[in-house]
C-alpha cells in the first residue's frame, strides 16, 4: 500500500540495507583509524591496517554513490509529520552526512596521492589504486587536516542523526524508523502495522 501520492510508506530494502551496510563500515573505518596511527605498532600491521582503512573508504564512497542513483530510482517515503523547520533540518543533517561520506573518501584518495612516500594503495590486497597526483607536500598536509575536520563533522552529524531516531522511536513514537528497516513488504506498511 503507498500514501497518496503513489509512494511506498517504507525505503526500498536496496536502500535500507546500504544504510545499515554503510553504518558499519564506518564505525569499523573509524574503529581501524586510531590503531593504523599508533606508532607503536610494527610497520607491516600499520601498513597492512591503512590498507584496510583505504579499501573500506572506497567501498563507502561506491556504495554512497550507489545509494544516490538508487535514490534517484526508487520513489522515497513523504516526510515525516513535522513542522517544516524540523522537515528542513532533517534534509540538511542528511544532505550533510552524504556530502561527508563522499569528501571522506576523496579527500583519503587525494593525501594518499599527494603523500610525500609514495605507497601504493592495493584495495584489499588485489587491485591497484593509481594515484591522482604525484608527491605535494602542502597538497598532502591539506587534505590530511581535511580529512580529519569532515571526520569530526561526521560524527557531530551522526550523532544528531541518532539523537532524532531516538526521539522518533522512544518519545513521538510515530513509526518512522520501521521505514528504514526491513519488513515484510517494501511498498506500504503503514505505521499501525507491523
Amino acid at each position: 500500500m503507498s500514501d497518496v501520492a503513489g509512494r511506498p510508506m517504507r525505503w526500498h530494502p536496496a536502500l535500507v540495507a546500504l544504510h545499515w551496510l554503510t553504518l558499519l563500515l564506518v564505525i569499523a573505518q573509524f574503529l581501524i583509524a586510531s590503531p593504523m596511527r599508533d606508532e607503536s605498532r610494527n610497520l607491516v600491521e600499520r601498513f597492512e591496517l591503512y590498507q584496510l582503512h583505504k579499501s573500506v573508504g572506497l567501498t563507502v564512497a561506491g556504495m554512497i554513490m550507489l545509494r544516490l542513483v538508487l535514490r534517484l530510482a526508487a520513489p522515497a517515503p513523504p516526510p515525516a509529520n513535522a513542522g517544516r523547520w524540523l522537515q528542513r533540518a532533517s534534509d540538511a543533517v542528511h544532505a550533510g552526512l552524504y556530502l561527508c561520506l563522499i569528501a571522506l573518501p576523496v579527500t583519503g584518495l587525494l593525501m594518499v596521492s599527494a603523500a610525500p612516500l609514495q605507497i601504493p594503495t592495493l584495495y584489499f590486497g588485489w587491485i591497484a589504486v593509481p594515484h591522482l597526483m604525484g608527491p605535494d607536500k602542502a597538497t598532502y598536509e591539506l587534505m590530511q587536516v581535511l580529512h580529519a575536520w569532515i571526520g569530526n563533522l561526521l560524527l557531530a552529524l551522526a550523532a544528531i542523526h541518532v539523537a532524532a531516531a531516538l526521539v522518533h522511536v522512544l518519545i513521538w513514537r510515530d513509526g518512522l524508523l520501521r521505514r528504514m528497516w526491513f519488513g515484510r513488504r517494501w511498498v506500504a506498511l503503514r505505521g499501525d502495522q507491523r
